[in-house]
């Protein structure tokens, strides 16, 4: 494990210079925000604010297609393979890596957009009708499950960037091009997956969404919210396949 330690902190230090770039450009951005306040349209500020996630998962798809680009280029793959580590552990450093600035960058953009617009959130976000909905856990579970799905989805393009960056090195010539055809063909065949899998785990119970509340004739209603953890198991099943691969 203290091996595997000294890799992960490796992998970090590689990554340090980017993350400290793009953590100020995020600041640069809120900043200008937070003086374009006054002048432009307040719901449109605060929802510029949230654009950056829109990129996350772009720097996350590079730094999985970078994940062992240099070592290729240097040619010191063969010196990777001569480590006392076996190569899941190696892409494992790697890939926590990466998912740690994924993780800090969304959680940094989260805490700067409430501390420069802590104000609009305040009277417009979190009014009478939405602390009635953070009262009952609805909209804090809700938000909760949103980022677990977006933390998924970004784990999701490092791993088949990085597969289908691999898959490319083993040939001479045409490899940008076998990167994106890979790249393209690999959620169908996750999907072709899930769908061969996912009968396999009907005794798993459901996941729970939550309840919803809705009104039948002034008369509350409350909706149970389920999702199907065959097809989940499923997917988790053959990202983490591909991993290995």
């Amino acid at each position: 494990m203290r091996a595997w330690w000294e890799l992960y902190k490796k992998e970090i230090s590689a990554i340090s210079f980017f993350s400290a770039v793009i953590f100020l450009a995020l600041l640069a951005w809120q900043v200008f925000l937070f003086y374009k306040a006054d002048t432009w349209i307040s719901g449109l500020v605060f929802g510029l604010a949230f654009v950056p996630f829109f990129f996350y998962p772009l720097l996350i798809l590079w730094l999985g297609y970078n994940s062992y680009r240099q070592e290729w280029k240097d040619d010191t793959h063969y010196f990777l393979l001569s480590l006392p580590r076996r190569g899941w552990e190696i892409s494992l450093a790697k890939l926590a890596a990466a998912m740690s600035f994924y993780l800090g960058i969304c959680l940094a953009t989260i805490l700067l957009i409430f501390v420069f617009h802590q104000g609009y959130i305040r009277e417009t976000v979190l009014d009478d009708n939405f602390r009635g909905v953070m009262g009952s856990g609805i909209l804090s579970g809700l938000a909760l499950r949103l980022f677990l799905a977006y933390w998924l989805y970004g784990l999701t393009f490092y791993i088949v960037a990085q597969f289908s960056q691999l898959v490319s090195l083993f040939f001479d010539r045409f490899r940008g091009l076998i990167t994106i055809i890979v790249f393209i063909l690999s959620p169908y065949v996750i999907f072709r997956g899930v769908l061969l899998l996912a009968p396999l785990f009907r005794w798993v119970p459901e996941l729970s969404m939550g309840n919803l509340v809705y009104f039948d004739f002034d008369i509350p209603r409350v909706y149970p919210l389920t999702f199907g953890s065959g097809p989940f198991l499923a997917y988790l099943v053959m990202i983490i396949a591909m991993f290995l691969l």
